[in-house]
């Protein structure tokens, strides 16, 4: 075996297909201020209904996930060693929200057509990369996000309300890729 390579179980087509859902998911939930913004911007009655139900839909849906994922998985404790606050790279994230600045309030189709091409990449990249972690809903809704080391595990992001504590367990569950928590730990709450 090379050196450097993976081990382990190979990751399943069917695996693959859900992570990639529970990150377009979190995609559209990161851009509904955007699509809030675009139902303000643009005219006609059909597309602000479009980019306002867009926008209700995201929030809708990363508030869901917030709650929904403690039903249906089993949260593990997570103790880390290093913690640090990555809401500054949101400012870069918000760069993108410049798009519905520079768009026109009558949109042709080949504009439409443009948005929804620049949107088309901008899933791609946040879907295959680290990006899924910089999401503006969840700021909105009350969580921060922090870059942890725990474990063995480098670089693990965590969405949480309160920022935890360096050695103090807190209960999370991992929504594709991410690590999403509800507070501290059995053993931080006694």
């Amino acid at each position: 075996m090379k050196t450097g390579s993976i081990t382990g179980p190979a990751s399943s087509p069917r695996a693959e297909w859900s992570r990639v859902a529970a990150r377009s998911r979190l995609f559209v939930s990161s851009y509904a201020p955007a699509f809030l913004i675009f139902a303000v911007r643009f005219d006609g009655l059909v597309l602000r209904l479009c980019c306002a139900s867009i926008a209700i839909v995201g929030v809708a849906d990363a508030w869901l996930v917030t709650r929904a994922i403690w039903r249906r998985t089993i949260p593990f404790p997570v103790s880390p060693r290093h913690v640090e606050d990555v809401g500054g790279e949101v400012a870069g994230y918000l760069a993108s929200y410049l798009l519905p600045f520079v768009t026109v309030s009558r949109p042709t189709v080949r504009d439409l057509l443009g948005y929804g091409l620049y949107l088309l990449v901008a899933l791609v990249i946040y879907v295959r990369s680290d990006l899924v972690r910089v999401n503006p809903t969840m700021y909105a809704l009350g969580y921060r996000i922090f870059r942890l080391d725990y474990g063995n595990v480098q670089r693990q992001y965590l969405i949480a309300r309160v920022e935890p504590r360096v050695g103090e367990p807190v209960e999370a569950v991992d929504i594709a890729g991410i690590l999403l928590s509800r507070g501290p730990g059995p053993s931080a709450q006694s």
